[in-house]
């Protein structure tokens, strides 16, 4: 055998399966949560890629400690996230009982959603909030919001 043809030969075989494991069809979001009242417990997001089950049954859940939030802020990473359309929904979990406490009514976590939808009497809809993931890197902000008095 030529020492050209398995140079050939040995490169495909380390070079095909690294092509397998990159897909180039996915990219990785940066979340930046600001707004973040204190450091106790964790916060819980929830991305939907269409409207079906949103907020309340998200397709994907992540939990992160809020351990490294700093000066209310803190950033997270999602990655391998397909290209698409999505839309996020956050619970500043201070208790970590993956749960929106209410008292009379009104929310005594934090919450906020993507693209910073302002929050009316109804949960905004899936399109408002919605962005798309089309490119290796994505970075988006959420301010999180605190009913007055939520305590």
């Amino acid at each position: 055998m030529s020492k050209g043809l398995l140079t050939a030969l040995l490169l495909s075989i380390i070079i095909i399966p690294f092509s397998f494991t990159q897909s180039p069809h996915c990219g990785t979001l940066e979340i930046t949560f600001t707004g973040i009242r204190n450091t106790t417990g964790l916060m819980a997001i929830g991305i939907n890629n269409s409207p079906d089950g949103w907020p309340r049954k998200p397709d994907m859940e992540l939990n992160w400690k809020k351990t490294n939030a700093t000066s209310g802020s803190m950033t997270v990473l999602v990655s391998d996230l397909p290209y698409g359309t999505y839309a996020i929904s956050v619970l500043d979990d201070e208790n970590c009982n993956l749960d929106m406490d209410y008292m009379l009514m009104f929310p005594r976590e934090g919450f906020g959603f993507s693209n910073n939808v302002k929050i009316k009497m109804t949960i905004p809809k899936f399109e408002a909030c919605s962005f798309v993931v089309d490119q290796p890197l994505k970075k988006i902000s959420v301010v999180m919001k605190y009913m007055k008095n939520g305590k």
